[in-house]
């Protein structure tokens, strides 16, 4: 067992974001530790390759942190993007877990059954819809509280998300007040601004999930026109 153990721990390090058993390893965060969203910690573990594996095994795990002075797993339920959020800490390493179902560099989210990319670069509604799609993709469905309250904690997570407002799916472009996603099924779930939906323009057809200026912290819905600008996200279906 010992064996084992060793040659999993010995495995190759030469790329800057590499794959390891069920997960990726991100260089940049080496020598980094996050001490937010942890939903749980294990001991004595020889090296990361088997924090990973432990990862694998909790559903609500995402990533994790392997402190190596420790000997420590710390599994997290978001997916780190800003190495400048975190604190110095000698000997850390950091891995995404990956299933295979979702590509390098997208949130997998098992519990909810979510594969999605944040793309924080602002583009109209249009150009945004049409990157999406190119991959055989769509704007991120928000369908329940449990994802409304997953896509806020995941996007507040890092500071290169938290700048952002971003087109979610959701229109009622067809019909003024009937709001469909991207395949026609009726909306079940809103998670709106006081004051809205106005339905006051038909222009006004289109959902971003917006910061509140009295709470950076919360995401909550507006409608927006096409031509406006914003963040986005490309969700996969899986």
């Amino acid at each position: 067992m010992s064996l084992k153990l060793l040659l999993l721990c010995l495995l190759g390090r030469a790329t800057s974001l590499m794959r390891s058993g069920f997960g990726l390893k991100w260089t940049q965060f080496d020598n980094i530790i996050m001490s937010k969203n942890i939903i749980s910690e294990v001991s004595d573990v020889h090296c990361g390759k088997r924090c990973v594996l432990q990862c694998l095994q909790n559903d609500g795990c995402i990533s994790v942190f392997y402190r190596r002075q420790h000997r420590r797993c710390q599994f997290h339920d978001v997916l780190f993007m800003s190495p400048e959020d975190g604190e110095q800490e000698t000997g850390t390493e950091y891995y995404s877990l990956t299933t295979g179902i979702c590509p390098t560099h997208y949130v997998q989210n098992r519990l909810l059954n979510l594969c999605y990319q944040f793309h924080t670069v602002t583009t109209s509604y249009d150009d945004a819809l049409a990157d999406c799609t190119s991959r055989g993709e769509h704007f991120m469905v928000i369908d329940s509280e449990d994802k409304q309250t997953h896509f806020v904690t995941q996007s507040t997570s890092s500071k290169v998300t938290a700048k952002c407002s971003y087109f979610i799916d959701g229109s009622d472009a067809a019909n003024e007040g009937q709001w469909e996603f991207h395949d026609g099924r009726p909306m079940p779930f809103f998670a709106w601004s006081p004051g809205f939906p106005a339905n006051a323009s038909s222009s006004l057809d289109y959902i971003i999930a917006k910061k509140l200026v009295t709470n950076g912290s919360a995401y909550l819905w507006t409608e927006r026109a096409r031509f406006h600008s914003n963040c986005y996200i490309c969700q996969r279906d899986i």
